[in-house]
């Protein structure tokens, strides 16, 4: 059996996504609008969920019926000075074709 980094309930209509290594514990959270982060005591992601995820993915332009044959999810960060920039790559199938988006996620990093 394949073991998946992600799962998709529908009844809740979210996206949980987890990064986490065995040794990793998760410190807190925090939530971007219907994204929630989950960060190591060192501040590091280790996982995400993403609130109705159907209503996510119309604002990308996609159909939200491709939720149901996600494939392939995989969260990508890249920080900057001012900005973390990630990525959020989704396989799914169209048809019988294997499909891959790419949707861009930036947030602004706030001082405290």
């Amino acid at each position: 059996m394949e073991n998946k980094n992600f799962s998709y309930d529908s009844y809740s209509d979210s996206l949980i996504i987890i990064n986490r290594q065995e040794n990793e514990i998760v410190r807190k959270n925090f939530e971007v609008g219907d994204i929630i982060f989950s960060l190591t005591g060192k501040g590091k992601i280790v996982g995400i969920e993403i609130r109705e995820f159907s209503s996510f993915l119309e604002s990308c332009n996609l159909d939200s019926k491709i939720a149901e044959t996600l494939s392939s999810v995989e969260f990508i960060i890249n920080v900057k000075k001012e900005a973390i920039f990630s990525v959020l790559k989704i396989g799914f199938l169209q048809g019988n074709v294997e499909v891959t988006k790419n949707i861009p996620l930036v947030m602004p990093l706030i001082n405290q």
